[in-house]
Order: C-alpha cells, then structure tokens, then sequence
C-alpha cells in the first residue's frame, strides 16, 4: 500500500468527537461514525489502532453488503483494529479532506497517516484476506494489535450533536429531505455561523436538485446545449455528487467569463454553495474562490 495521501489536513477540524450512525444495518462492536468533530480524534486513535476509513453512500450499488462484510470481518478480529465508516451524502467536508474522488473508497488510517486501499466494492472473499494484511502492517510498524480491542472499550464517550443536527441526520436517513431542510434553517436560525449547519444545507440542497434525475439524459443534453445554463448548473451538482469536485467547479468558472450580469450572478451563488459542500478544508476550494473573484471583478 502506498501513501499519496499522507496526514490529512485538520486545521478547520477541531471539537470533540461525536455523531451518530450514517448507514442502516447493524454497526460493528469495533466501528464509529464519522463526522467533521470527530475526525481529529480518529486520528489520535490510530496511533494505537489501525483504521480502515470506508467512504461511502446509500446510493453505491452493492455499498451495503460491502459494508457488511467489513462489519463481519472486523468483528471476527475481536478489536485488533476499527472500521471507520464516512457518510459521503451527510460529511462532504469529511470525503473533502480525505480527497475522496469516487464512491466507494476504502482507506487505510494507522499512526496518524491515511493510505488508499481500493476505490470499489470488494468481493466477501477478499475482505478477511486485506483485514489479514492491515493487522500484519500494523504489527510490523510496532502496534500491539493484540490490546486494540481493551484500548478500545476505555474510550471516553462521544459528545453528542446538537439536537437540531441529530434531527437532520435522521430525517436524511429517512430521505425525507424537506424535513432535514427545515433542521438546519432552524440551527441557522438560532446559530448563523454554524460551519456544519451551513454545509448541511448546501448538502441536502445538492441533494434535492439532483434527486430522481437520470445522469446520462442530464449530460447528453448538456453537451448538446452547451448555452443551456440550467443544463450545466444541473450537470456541475452531477459532479459534485459523485465526488469530482474540481470539475464541477471548473465547468461554471469557465461560464463566467463573457456572461452577462444575471448569468454570472446565477453562476456565483451556485458556486458558493457548492464551496460550503465542499467545506475551506478542501484544498480545491481556495483556488476556486480567488478564480471566480478574479473573474467577476
């Protein structure tokens, strides 16, 4: 395995850890839900514990056997290491600093630093095979895997989210996308500055424009209308919910140039809600916002 990755950027990440589950099913004995609060803490874990990060979403074909097949696996292992599963629909931000470009991504956390493993569904007969591995690499860089599990179990409790969050959460869980639209207005309402409220609005806001939408039509028609605006507004959300980040804001910078004032505003507000998806962890977000800025002004 190597390590392109390497430490992932913590900088905007910085309350304690908490969340609640992002997949249906049974979670493991030995498994957390990952959130922007609880991703340093991971971290600090892994230099006792090895991690398989898994980012994924309700929406990946075969994500859920996937998912259980890792739960059974490590299960077997009896805590000689932790899976660690990211919601990619409900912590863009997460995926974000991750650098996660497609769905399903397996990753590798061990002593503070995150590797790749694979970017696709793994069959069951491979799992129990690459738990194997891992625990073996955590044993050769000098991890007593044998004490994971114990170490484990002495874990403080997690915080738990706001309640208004919380209700957002499950009301994604559910797919009753309005309810969660109105969660996260009344956190705004009562906390404006509130990051995670901010970029769960423009989540669920990706989410409801492109939901029951057939991609394919979406982008054939796109090509062949390339002056369409509401055609590349709809093609950049595509994008961006798959996880290809820098294309979805590249084809609506490349719009602003030459447009008229309606068109660059229209162009502007999507952007910057895609921005709050993406989360100022994300390194492509920076170069973006200076290019729309130098393009509008």
């Amino acid at each position: 395995m190597t390590d392109p990755y390497g430490i992932i950027d913590l900088a905007e990440l910085k309350q304690p850890a908490g969340g609640s589950p992002s997949t249906s099913g049974t979670p493991s004995a030995h498994e957390v839900a990952v959130t922007e609060q609880g991703l340093e803490q991971l971290v600090a874990d892994s230099q006792q514990i090895p991690t398989l990060l898994l980012v994924t979403s309700a929406r990946v074909p075969e994500g859920e056997q996937f998912l259980s097949s890792l739960r059974r696996g490590v299960d077997a292992k009896n805590g000689a290491l932790r899976l660690a599963v990211v919601d990619a629909d409900t912590q863009q931000r997460v995926a974000g600093a991750l650098r996660v470009q497609q769905l399903p991504t397996l990753l590798l956390l061990i002593l503070g630093q995150v590797q790749p493993i694979v970017q696709s569904v793994l069959p069951d007969e491979e799992v129990d095979n690459l738990l194997t591995q891992v625990i073996d690499l955590a044993t050769q860089q000098g991890l007593d895997t044998t004490a994971a599990g114990e170490s484990e179990q002495q874990a403080p409790p997690e915080e738990p989210l706001p309640p208004l969050i919380a209700e957002a959460y499950e009301a994604i869980e559910k797919g009753d996308l309005e309810a969660a639209v109105v969660a996260y207005e009344k956190q705004l309402n009562d906390s404006p500055a509130d990051a995670e409220a901010k970029a769960g609005l423009a989540t669920v806001s990706l989410m409801q424009r492109t939901q029951g939408i057939d991609a394919n039509t979406v982008r054939e028609d796109a090509a062949q209308r390339p002056q369409d605006l509401d055609a590349q507004l709809l093609v950049a959300d595509l994008d961006m919910l798959g996880g290809h980040v820098e294309d979805a804001f590249t084809r609506l910078l490349d719009r602003l140039r030459g447009a008229d004032a309606e068109t660059k505003a229209q162009l502007r507000d999507r952007l910057l809600q895609l921005f709050e998806v993406a989360g100022p962890a994300d390194p492509r977000v920076p170069a973006a916002r200076k290019r729309l800025a130098n393009l509008l002004y």
